[in-house]
């Protein structure tokens, strides 16, 4: 465990250089796409619901019918925030 531990570590720093340097070439959506994998992107209402490409009113419908997480509340922010991993993996969901 520990082993694949330290090669991920080592494999990531070798591409954080290549990225810093400019040796590696990759897509925005592409590296957004790496970016949620690692990390909870927090998006707004407007944000979550322009991202499902849904309107404000289907939102709140997929909201209360459990089809989608109810917004978060984090630490310093007054408006409620959803995570674009978290609603990507109920985009999968649905369309199954």
């Amino acid at each position: 465990m520990k082993n694949v531990i330290k090669i991920l570590a080592n494999e990531l720093r070798n591409a954080a250089d290549k990225l810093e340097n400019g040796e590696c070439a990759i897509g925005m959506d592409a590296a957004e796409d790496i970016l949620s994998m690692l990390v909870h992107i927090p998006m707004s209402k407007a944000q979550a619901y322009e991202f499902l490409n849904v309107s404000r009113a289907t939102f709140d419908n997929m909201v209360a019918m459990g089809d989608i997480p109810k917004g978060r509340k984090e630490k310093g922010k007054k408006e409620l925030v959803w995570y674009k991993d978290e609603l990507q993996e109920c985009i999968k969901r649905l369309r199954r």
